[in-house]
This record gives C-alpha cells, sequence and structure tokens, in this order.
C-alpha cells in the first residue's frame, strides 16, 4: 500500500480509479538517489518517466555555447523526464538530486499502457503540460522585462513550490549569488546590483549562500507593474 500511497500523492495520479494505482504499483521500480546524483542526462534517450515521492531535485540545460543554465529546482510530489517519453527523442536537460531522492520509475511501454487504459490519468497529464506552458509564458514575460523583474519570478515561484511542498521556512531560498547567476544568467555584478536594490526595498535579505523573502506580495508586484509599464 505504501508505493500506492505515493502514486495517490503524485499530480499524474490525481483522482484516477483505485485500479490505475495498482496497476501503476506493479510496473513502477522504487529508485534511490543520493544527493548530487544525475537520475537523468541531457541528451540520453528517454525511455522512462521518474515520479519524485520524496526529496528535490535541480533541473539544468547547457545551450549550444555549453553554457549551463539552471531551470529551476522541483520538490516532491512532482514529475520529471515525460517530454521524452512522449516525445520518444532525448532529454532536453539534466535532472539532479539536491538532496537524497526517491522516485518511482515507470517506463515507456507501462506508460502508455496506463495511458489508454485510464484516461484520468491522461487528463492529469495534460493538466500538467499546461502548467508547464503557462510557467515558460510567465517566465519569457518577466526575464523580457528586466532582471529585476526576472529576479522576482524565480524567487517567487522557488518560494510557492516550497510553500506547496511544505518545506519548513518556505520564505528562506537556498540560493546562493552562483547559483542566481546560472537561473538569470547575468553576470555576478549585474545580480549584486539588482540585490542590493531589493535589499534596500526592504523586500530581500541576502548573506550570499540563501535568500530571505520578507515582502513576497512586493516582490510579485514588480513582476506586475513591470508588466504593465511596458504594456
Amino acid at each position: 500500500m505504501a508505493r500506492q500511497d505515493d502514486l495517490k500523492r503524485s499530480p499524474l495520479f490525481q483522482n484516477v480509479p483505485q485500479e490505475a494505482l495498482l496497476e501503476a504499483s506493479q510496473v513502477t521500480t522504487e529508485r534511490h538517489f543520493r544527493a548530487g546524483q544525475a537520475i537523468l542526462e541531457q541528451d540520453a534517450e528517454g525511455e522512462a518517466l521518474h515520479l519524485i515521492t520524496r526529496g528535490v531535485v535541480r533541473v539544468s540545460r547547457v545551450s549550444l555555447g555549453s553554457r549551463e543554465r539552471v531551470m529551476g529546482d522541483v520538490y516532491a510530489p512532482a514529475v520529471v523526464g515525460e517530454t521524452a517519453v512522449l516525445g520518444g527523442g532525448e532529454r532536453s536537460a539534466t535532472v539532479r538530486a539536491l538532496s537524497d531522492v526517491t522516485t518511482l520509475m515507470l517506463y515507456r511501454t507501462h506508460f502508455q499502457q496506463i495511458l489508454r487504459r485510464y484516461p484520468d490519468v491522461l487528463w492529469n497529464l495534460s493538466a500538467m503540460l499546461v502548467q508547464r506552458v503557462t510557467f515558460l509564458n510567465d517566465e519569457l514575460i518577466a526575464f523580457g522585462l528586466n532582471t529585476e523583474a526576472a529576479l522576482s519570478h524565480v524567487f517567487t515561484n522557488l518560494y510557492q513550490q516550497r510553500v506547496r511542498a511544505g518545506v519548513p521556512n518556505p520564505e528562506v531560498l537556498p540560493l546562493s549569488t552562483q547559483d542566481i547567476m546560472a537561473r538569470i544568467s547575468s553576470s555576478r555584478e549585474t545580480v549584486s546590483r539588482v540585490m542590493r536594490r531589493l535589499q534596500q526595498a526592504g523586500l530581500v535579505k541576502s548573506n550570499g549562500q540563501q535568500v530571505i523573502l520578507l515582502d513576497v506580495d512586493g516582490l510579485l508586484g514588480i513582476t506586475l507593474e513591470e508588466a504593465e509599464q511596458a504594456e
């Protein structure tokens, strides 16, 4: 039953028939990863997806210029690797464990069978993909405005993920200056300058290794105000 309980908490298996949970529990393989281990590798063949049941992972992508950009952190319960499984292609990003992580690995053939038999799972998958597209659209808008809006988007999104995952002290973000640089593809000088402005405005506090959000609503307002000014 423990595995079925883990599946029930996954966004992919929300409110599905018990039969779907039972079938999935029989064809998934539990995997364990230590902090720092790669779960998925960019450009590798995508034969299986992973349902993250415990822990947090970091998603990153290396561009054509060999520059790595951190796409974000993902907290359990979540799903990674589904796009390559659906498209039958290579992984578009690397997923690495930030903490000890437990996943349930589901191979393409079994995933296809489940999708055919249980439309509710397909519906959940569609909802997940819509959320991804919406997030990417919001990110493109924020990153296209200025560095301040981009940082506000990164901070508030990570905060909201931590709240949903039930992480203690969700306002304390484990982001170093180097982490921030990798997320928004900006220089240390630019990040430091914008962080000073945010701190002077009383929105955040940082010691170079973590960022403490003091005014989440104020950060959310930055992106909205910038977007309105750009219209």
